[in-house]
């Protein structure tokens, strides 16, 4: 999708991982926004939820699913399909950690690099990269954890499954020991879902603090499930204009990006 809702031509994808270099992937299906429209058909994703998502992986905001496999895997891959190459590069590549692979922050600032023997060692671009993790914060080891929160503060766009129910206890998990990520990084997470059974229970917007002496604001509830009505109550509306800005774009334009977003995935 384009940044008007509109389905645009796919470039290839190279897939990197950090124990091995893979050749780029085959085409994508004609139609990328489909695995998606699917999860949303199912009832396991609210479609303005979805709507807001997509917008937010355009702009590079990081993402977390957390609840269990394989519903958090089959949505962050239906996202990731949806928008393959971040911040709109000509030609982008995804980063896939995951367990018994090492990531470090490499001294050079322009990116991560691939610290597994014989992988390598190549930065990269958060315009032309994403992250991607599964097991973040219980399958990564603790160094691999907090190495790839660290590097959304450089500008990294993450896409992550985890496990966890509630937001207050993942956050804990992350703060204590052994993986101690450091509490400025904690909030760079961007939006954080959690799944409650067979669909997405709640989403909420973490607010990461932008200047020393700024107070640091609770995060945002964007929707959360009622299971008496059994409905999505969506209260991302009131973000939207903090969401915006998070996507560089106005208030007007991304509700105009958010209605048509709609449209193509209900």
């Amino acid at each position: 999708m384009d940044r008007i809702g509109r389905r645009r031509a796919l470039p290839q994808r190279t897939s990197v991982t950090m124990s091995e270099l893979v050749r780029p992937s085959a085409p994508l299906a004609d139609d990328p926004v489909a695995p998606l429209r699917a999860v949303v058909a199912s009832g396991a994703l609210d479609v303005r939820l979805a709507a807001h998502l997509t917008l937010l992986v355009d702009g590079g905001v990081p993402i977390v699913v957390a609840g269990d496999a394989p519903l958090r895997t089959e949505i962050v891959a239906a996202l990731a399909l949806a928008s393959p190459v971040p911040r709109g590069a000509g030609r982008g590549a995804e980063v896939f950690v995951v367990p018994n692979d090492a990531l470090t922050w490499l001294a050079d600032p322009a990116g991560v690099g691939c610290v597994v023997p014989g992988a390598g060692s190549a930065p990269r671009s958060p315009r032309e990269t994403r992250l991607r993790a599964a097991g973040l914060g219980d399958a990564l080891d603790p160094v691999t954890t907090r190495s790839l929160i660290r590097a959304l503060a450089r500008g990294f766009p993450l896409l992550a499954e985890m496990s966890g129910s509630d937001l207050a206890s993942l956050i804990a998990r992350l703060r204590a020991a052994p993986i101690r990520v450091p509490e400025a990084d904690l909030w760079r997470l961007g939006v954080v879902a959690f799944l409650d059974g067979a669909r997405v229970g709640a989403a909420h917007l973490l607010r990461p603090v932008t200047t020393p002496d700024a107070v640091r604001q609770a995060p945002a509830i964007l929707g959360v499930w009622d299971g008496t009505r059994a409905e999505w109550d969506d209260f991302a509306w009131a973000a939207i204009p903090e969401l915006a800005e998070r996507c560089g774009t106005t208030h007007i334009a991304y509700a105009a990006q958010l209605d048509e977003r709609i449209q193509l995935l209900g």
